[in-house]
């Protein structure tokens, strides 16, 4: 079975603030690692995010994408993108 990727809307608004040379860096990483994968908790660069049960980070240069994977639905809901000094900040709903 494969997982669908979805971005949130902030996600999507942050991915749209990031440069253009990194931000297809990192859609070109989602689409090649995240999208249609079998297993994202065995994706390379990717790891739990501390205190959450559902939450993983990937690591993608600079950059980390933060997201919540429902193994119900199979769905990896991307809930933030951006430079790894301010993305970790406040992270409820995770």
């Amino acid at each position: 079975m494969r997982y669908r990727l979805v971005l949130t809307n902030r996600a999507d608004q942050q991915l749209e603030a990031i440069p253009i040379k990194q931000r297809r860096m990192i859609l070109a990483w989602m689409a090649e690692n995240l999208d249609g994968c079998e297993n994202p908790k065995a994706v390379i660069g990717g790891k739990q995010i501390q205190g959450t049960q559902n939450g993983w980070r990937y690591r993608v240069g600079s950059y980390r994408i933060l997201a919540r994977i429902e193994e119900g639905e199979l769905l990896i809901e991307v809930v933030r993108v951006g430079h790894r000094q301010g993305v970790y900040g406040n992270l409820p709903g995770i």
